[in-house]
């Protein structure tokens, strides 16, 4: 029973990221949702399991502009179009031909099946397939955003989810096949709620949006630095047709990273101060509810569907750790010469490091052996005295409260 609302789900996500991305992803991945039965989104999902997600999409904006104060379309269409992200990823990654049983780095850990016949792929156009990614993601950020209803809620089944990573034939890749390879490990959905039924509501708005930011910004980190030397290097285990890229810095990256975008650092900080910020509305919104109706992010009172309760311990700590790190990268706490001083011998007492002045003014030349003889660019050092500081032990009971076997999976999900 849903309040008198009748929620009918598919849709599906994978969220394969990271080597930095692994879980990251396993989050947010995928739906299709349901209202009142006179509502005129209510069978989209028909739709989006006949026509696929690109037409989906397209009804849901026509029906949008009709109905435009109609906050549940808006979150179906804000989560289509994560989901046309995600299987964006993937197709292009099967036009390249992804290596199926390598799944080491970020981004390339989405089951896509093999291609026989695949395209060949260079440096370059592996960024410019980040790049359509990162910009599918802030497409469905902007849609969430205009969310305002704090009632609103969709329903979904996620064992009914599934991507079709070849265009070329009906196959698809279920949920349940995409959270194992991506954590690395089985996640059989509970025995009580076999068709693992959710139902999203406002806070998980706001962690949706959070996710697309995080997604975008390891985008950013890929196109900010020059790692054609890495993508020359191990492209060969992931693509079967690689064309190398003449790469002008050091062979070492652990020695010399050049600059190739300094915009793409700049939005990096602010997609990252954009997620504290959601992650404080985010827990805000679902520490406020009161009921318990197949939660995706519980608050201390109610049940867990994925067999990773929260308590109150762990969403403090996670709440205090965001809220410092937004003052680091807004500048307002800096890194404190003490802890400078294990990372860069000779480090000057009393001066900080700013985080963000470092993000809008990075250098062309990240030399780290200079760094480690000359010190830190003194552009980036400010005094520490009546300045607030990075707090060490406040990053560090975030590890304590997500000690335990599935602690990672348990911060993942967080945000």
């Amino acid at each position: 029973m849903m309040n008198g609302k009748q929620f009918r789900m598919a849709s599906g996500c994978r969220t394969g990221v990271i080597g930095v991305i692994s879980l990251l992803l396993m989050a947010p991945c995928l739906l299709a949702i349901e209202g009142d039965l006179g509502n005129p989104f209510a069978d989209e999902q028909d739709t989006l399991s006949r026509d696929g997600l690109a037409e989906t999409e397209r009804r849901l904006r026509v029906m949008l502009a009709d109905t435009p104060k109609d906050d549940e379309g808006r979150f179906h269409l804000g989560l289509v179009q994560f989901l046309r992200a995600i299987e964006n990823l993937g197709r292009g990654l099967h036009h390249y031909g992804l290596n199926p049983t390598e799944r080491s780095e970020f981004f390339v850990r989405l089951p896509v099946p093999e291609n026989p016949d695949p395209a060949e792929i260079d440096y370059e156009g592996f960024l410019r397939l980040l790049e359509a990614f990162g910009s599918d993601l802030l497409q469905a950020e902007v849609t969430l955003s205009k969310i305002k209803d704090p009632d609103v809620k969709l329903g979904m089944r996620l064992a009914e989810i599934g991507f079709q990573f070849d265009s070329s034939i009906d196959e698809r890749v279920g949920i349940q096949d995409v959270l194992r390879i991506v954590s690395g490990r089985d996640m059989p959905f509970p025995e009580s709620n076999p068709e693992m039924l959710i139902n999203f509501d406002r806070g998980d708005v706001a962690w949706l949006r959070s996710y697309c930011h995080v997604l975008a910004g390891i985008v950013d980190i890929y196109g900010a630095y020059d790692s054609s030397n890495w993508f020359n290097t191990f492209g060969k285990r992931f693509f079967p047709r690689v064309r190398q890229t003449e790469f002008s810095g050091s062979a070492n990256l652990m020695t010399q990273v050049l600059l190739r975008d300094p915009v793409k650092l700049h939005s990096l900080k602010m997609h990252l101060i954009a997620v504290c910020e959601l992650n404080a509305e985010t827990w805000r919104h679902i520490r406020a509810e009161t009921d318990d109706d197949h939660e995706w992010l519980p608050n201390a009172k109610q049940t867990d569907q994925l067999g990773l309760p929260i308590t109150d311990e762990q969403i403090d700590s996670w709440l205090a750790a965001m809220a410092h790190l937004k003052g680091v990268f807004r500048g307002e706490r800096l890194i404190p010469s003490g802890l400078l001083g294990y990372a860069v011998p000779g480090s000057k007492e009393g001066l900080g490091f700013s985080v963000a002045k470092f993000m809008d003014d990075p250098p062309i030349n990240l030399n780290w052996e200079r760094i480690s003889t000359q010190g830190i660019d003194p552009k980036y050092l400010e005094k520490e005295s009546g300045r607030e500081a990075l707090d060490v032990l406040v990053m560090l009971r975030v590890a304590g409260a997500f000690n335990g076997p599935f602690g990672l999976l348990g911060v993942i999900r967080m945000n």
